[in-house]
């Protein structure tokens, strides 16, 4: 309780400050009445002094040396009733109380102790049970306080416990993570999505869901793993997730009652579902901004470049994961998308949703497709080498020319990224202009002609064992360089061109013709796309 406080409270709110009045935010730790003026021996940091002056009434300098003391002693202020022992306060005390911020209260001689004090003694009461709730709840902070976000109170909440907070879904898929975090034996992800590392996890969340919902809490602990308390997330009587607080110090919450845990809880729950709430407002808004970005489009030109990016990733196939209705999947993975593509600094960049698959909007002003598609690779590279649980790949559509082809490159990118999967499934980064002929040779394998074709051209080299067909794909990748070819192969260059010479008896081919290397690059394409 502070000075301001208790100006506020029972006969003291007919209080009138006259001096001191800058220190009035000082904090009141005790109240003490005063009629012996040895103050020194009795007057602690923190007190409030009520009294009349009775015993030193016609002592003016004695009141000054009192005044004196309790500023040198920390207390909070003084009290004095005027009319019945003193009319007035020496103008020596005024001016010493200002110079200290000490304030000094003057009450009328109608107001009775009583009225002033008992009021004050319960408040005071009250604040130390507060405190002693405070120090026996660790996270009573956490209940009174405000947050503008969930990722803001599970930091706060880390900070508190000093270990990993984190929420889990009803499978033990990670959701959200505070920026402090140990790998332990139960997680040692913090991808979106991941699942736990402990090999028995569906056991105990299972085994959480029913003991949450009863207890309104749970404790875990196991050999080698931290404790943790988990909190049941729960709306409309429903629970959707888990939230694990970690501790190391075994008697954090010993005395903490349920009631306290399940307010926490509570608080929890509203600020998921209100971030919740706040990322499906901004799919809409991205919506409504690629539309009004499409319709003013200007024409591009060498300095300005727009595409589409699809993404592709098993994590990303959770966008309709029906597991709990109060859970956004689609929202929480715009989040992580954002975070990846955020990084294309002097870009508007807007993620949207088609065919239950994620793309992005990106218009750069001062990038070049080229520049664009290095910069993604670096991306893709570092991302994905920051965790394998969240790995993904994307495919670039060529420039958008017109607001009108955007629906056109949608379906492009989409396809790039499917032959991408196809053809090479060992890169993360995919573009129309080196893939886009496959979707080409894609429209000939359900062509007759051409699969007999490939069939009747290839057909000696099917007959023979595989190391022969290796051979050729290696020697037309590489341009017909027998050095790289060999080297890829682990095969010396004799053992190649004796392969060559082979593979050229039974095609009835010479490989150093170009329109030969032409014709079976096209069906060892034509071949593996069928």
């Amino acid at each position: 309780m502070k000075i301001q406080d208790a100006l506020l409270i029972g006969g003291l709110a007919r209080g009138k400050v006259i001096a001191g009045e800058k220190g009035i935010s000082r904090d009141i730790t005790a109240i003490e009445v005063m009629e012996v003026p040895e103050v020194m021996s009795w007057v602690t940091p923190g007190v409030l002094v009520v009294t009349t002056f009775y015993s030193i009434k016609d002592l003016p300098n004695r009141q000054v040396e009192i005044v004196q003391a309790l500023i040198h002693q920390k207390a909070a202020g003084i009290v004095i009733k005027l009319g019945r022992f003193i009319t007035s306060i020496p103008i020596e005390i005024i001016h010493l109380a200002d110079q200290h911020n000490f304030p000094i209260v003057t009450i009328p001689k109608d107001v009775t102790y009583i009225s002033v004090l008992t009021p004050l003694y319960e408040k005071l009461y009250l604040e130390k049970q507060q405190k002693t709730v405070e120090l026996q709840h660790p996270l009573y902070e956490i209940e009174q306080s405000s947050f503008s976000s969930l990722p803001e109170a599970l930091n706060r909440i880390a900070e508190i416990v000093n270990s990993p907070v984190y929420i889990e879904d009803l499978d033990g898929r990670l959701l959200y993570v505070a920026a402090l975090f140990h790998a332990d034996g139960w997680r040692r992800s913090t991808s979106l999505f991941s699942k736990p590392y402990y090999s028995d996890y569906i056991k105990e969340v299972t085994r959480w869901e029913n003991d949450v919902l009863t207890n309104k809490y749970a404790v875990f602990y196991k050999t080698g793993l931290r404790r943790k308390i988990l909190l049941p997330l729960i709306w409309k009587n429903s629970l959707f997730a888990i939230l694990h607080i970690s501790y190391t110090d075994k008697e954090l919450f010993q005395g903490v009652s349920p009631n306290h845990l399940n307010n926490v809880a509570n608080k929890l729950s509203q600020l998921f579902i209100s971030d919740q709430l706040y990322l499906q407002k901004n799919r809409q808004d991205d919506l409504e901004a690629i539309e009004q970005f499409l319709l003013h489009l200007d024409d591009i030109n060498a300095t300005k470049t727009a595409i589409i990016v699809n993404f592709y990733g098993n994590w990303l196939k959770l966008t309709n994961y029906p597991k709990h209705q109060v859970i956004d999947y689609s929202s929480l993975i715009r989040k992580e998308l954002y975070g990846l593509v955020n990084q294309l600094t002097t870009c508007e960049n807007f993620i949207f949703e088609k065919y239950n698959k994620f793309y992005l909007f990106l218009y750069c002003k001062e990038k070049t497709y080229g520049q664009i598609v290095a910069q993604w690779n670096e991306m893709i590279e570092r991302f994905n080498g920051e965790d394998s649980w969240n790995f993904t790949r994307v495919a670039i559509s060529p420039s958008i020319k017109t607001p009108t082809s955007f629906e056109e490159h949608v379906h492009t990118v989409t396809k790039t990224m499917e032959i991408g999967l196809k053809i090479k499934p060992e890169h993360t980064v995919y573009t129309h202009d080196k893939l886009g002929i496959y979707e080409i040779l894609l429209q000939l394998t359900s062509d007759l002609f051409a699969r007999r074709y490939t069939q009747n051209v290839l057909f000696p080299l099917l007959q023979e064992d595989n190391d022969l067909m290796e051979t050729l794909q290696m020697y037309l990748n590489e341009n017909g360089n027998v050095s790289k070819a060999s080297e890829k192969l682990f095969i010396h260059r004799r053992t190649l061109n004796y392969r060559i010479q082979k593979i050229e008896q039974l095609l009835n081919m010479d490989l150093n013709d170009a329109d030969n290397r032409f014709i079976l690059k096209f069906c060892l394409m034509i071949k593996d796309l069928i």
